[in-house]
């Protein structure tokens, strides 16, 4: 039998021994409650997102299929101009401030050798670039992904956009890029830009859109056809004409400006969106020629100001500032439509074929592209009240003629490129020239003269440099050389051995070019 002090310690540890029991089995409902709620949530949660690395990881790659799935649709594109036929602006804008302007040319060299970028949009050879890039040149060579080096033919250009559509013969269908629906861009996008910066064939740069719809009045403080897709992308001097690339490999848009104070990238560049760039150069491809709508009315911003003076519930569309029955346009003097339509000053233009206007920019654009003849309806509001006028749409006039190669060129590209020679004057070695050493005479024909900006120039033929064999085939004096070079036909390579005696005692060399 127990004393009292016993039966309290016994009596103490059973219940120690049942409140432990009761925290085990409390703590092992909790645990079972804990994974039935976490198998549940696993099942209801989206799947967890990756860490910083592999999201890294994965636009890196993305990157890198990317880039090699566009590089062979992406073209250097050099130019020859010389400077006694014509002057011409460097191929590329910067921006000082907020207006764009063309970098002058430096040094005395005679002609002016220009660089910039293009994208194949057919496999026929049909390549997009700017016109700044080609602009008055006389000789365009477009080198390929793979090396290959064609000389180019001017389609058509279109000053207004900045757009030129040029032509390669390649005796192989070439990769043409993908062009993707550039109205489908947000701001914040990833984009690559891929081109020859100062002349650094397919480097490629990466960056983000950064804005939309940035109007040529942000950019020259002018009116006109173009709206920019800004991105932070670097794009500097031989970017232009290149493509601007979304992360599913296409093309929307083409590089085209900067803005910089100093001529080169500054973290801002600007891209014709592909949509308007497509419309362009089919109808280059068509016609030679852009050919645009015209309303013939000059209209400007409705502001904040003018909406609440004028009675508009908000401030958009396009207020008539002149309008007269005939308008000087670029030195052509035309009837306007828009006058003959009824149109007045202070008409308030707010929507076009039924869409609703944005601004003046907006309205210039889509009148732009609007076929000539087309009858258009606007809605017009004007002393408090909403009127429709229909307009047909006249012809814009101005420059739109074809540019061609070479200065007051009668000829067709083809044409002239075919007259062209490789720029040489040469003299047979009479007698062979000797020299010490195993081999006692050097046959073959000397340069005398190497025309600045030739073909021959660019490949890098000097003066006193003797001609050995052309294409493997010996030259022992004029004939010889003149009867192999005139086998070949344009687009055929051309391989000189030659003998360049200051470059002793490992004197010969190779000289190569594509016949024109």
């Amino acid at each position: 039998m127990l004393d009292a002090k016993g039966l309290i310690a016994s009596h103490r540890r059973s219940r120690h021994r049942n409140l432990l029991a009761y925290l085990i089995a409390l703590a092992a409902s909790f645990m079972a409650i804990g994974i039935l709620i976490g198998g549940i949530i696993e099942r209801r949660l989206p799947e967890v997102r990756a860490g910083i690395g592999e999201v890294n990881s994965e636009l890196s790659s993305a990157f890198v299929e990317i880039a090699k799935q566009v590089e062979p649709s992406v073209v250097n594109i050099s130019t020859v101009t010389k400077l006694q036929s014509r002057n011409r602006r460097d191929n590329e804008f910067s921006m000082s401030g907020p207006t764009v302007e063309s970098i002058p040319f430096g040094g005395a060299d005679p002609v002016k050798r220009g660089n910039g970028s293009g994208v194949i949009v057919d496999p026929s050879g049909y390549i997009l670039t700017n016109h700044h890039v080609i602009q008055g040149a006389d000789r365009i060579k477009v080198n390929l992904f793979d090396g290959t080096e064609l000389f180019a033919d001017i389609v058509g250009v279109d000053r207004e956009t900045d757009l030129a559509v040029v032509k390669v013969d390649s005796k192989a269908p070439l990769t043409a890029a993908r062009i993707g629906d550039s109205e489908k861009i947000r701001v914040g996008d990833w984009v690559l830009a891929i081109g020859s910066p100062f002349g650094f064939d397919q480097t490629v740069t990466a960056g983000i859109i950064s804005s939309r719809d940035r109007d040529s009045t942000d950019l020259y403080k002018r009116v006109g056809f173009q709206f920019f897709i800004q991105t932070d992308a670097a794009i500097n001097r031989g970017n232009s004409g290149g493509p601007l690339i979304n992360l599913s490999g296409e093309v929307i848009g083409i590089n085209t400006a900067i803005a910089s104070s100093t001529g080169d990238y500054n973290g801002i560049s600007f891209a014709l969106p592909a949509s308007e760039a497509i419309t362009v150069y089919r109808q280059l491809v068509a016609n030679g020629r852009v050919i645009r709508g015209f309303l013939g009315a000059l209209t400007e911003r409705v502001s904040p100001q003018i909406a609440a003076v004028y009675g508009l519930p908000a401030a958009r569309g396009a207020i008539v500032s002149n309008v007269e029955e005939t308008m000087e346009v670029d030195g052509n003097v035309v009837v306007s439509p828009a006058a003959k339509a009824g149109l007045r000053p202070s008409d308030i233009i707010v929507k076009y074929r039924g869409d609703a206007i944005k601004d003046d920019e907006d309205l210039v654009r889509r009148v732009a592209s609007t076929p000539v003849g087309t009858v258009a309806p606007l809605l017009v509001f004007r002393e408090g009240k909403n009127s429709e006028i229909s307009v047909i749409i006249g012809r814009r006039p101005g420059r739109d003629a074809v540019d061609r190669i070479g200065p007051g060129n009668t000829l067709t590209p083809a044409e002239s490129r075919k007259k062209q020679n490789i720029g040489i004057s040469f003299q047979a070695l009479t007698p062979p020239k000797s020299v010490d050493g195993d081999e006692p005479f050097i046959r073959g024909v000397r340069v005398v003269r190497v025309d600045p900006g030739s073909i021959a120039d660019d490949a890098g033929l000097k003066i006193n440099d003797i001609i050995e064999q052309i294409n493997r085939k010996p030259v022992l004096d004029n004939d010889d050389f003149k009867v192999v070079l005139n086998r070949l036909g344009s687009g055929d390579p051309v391989v000189l051995q030659i003998y360049r005696e200051k470059l002793a005692p490992v004197p010969r060399i190779f000289v190569s070019f594509t016949k024109p």
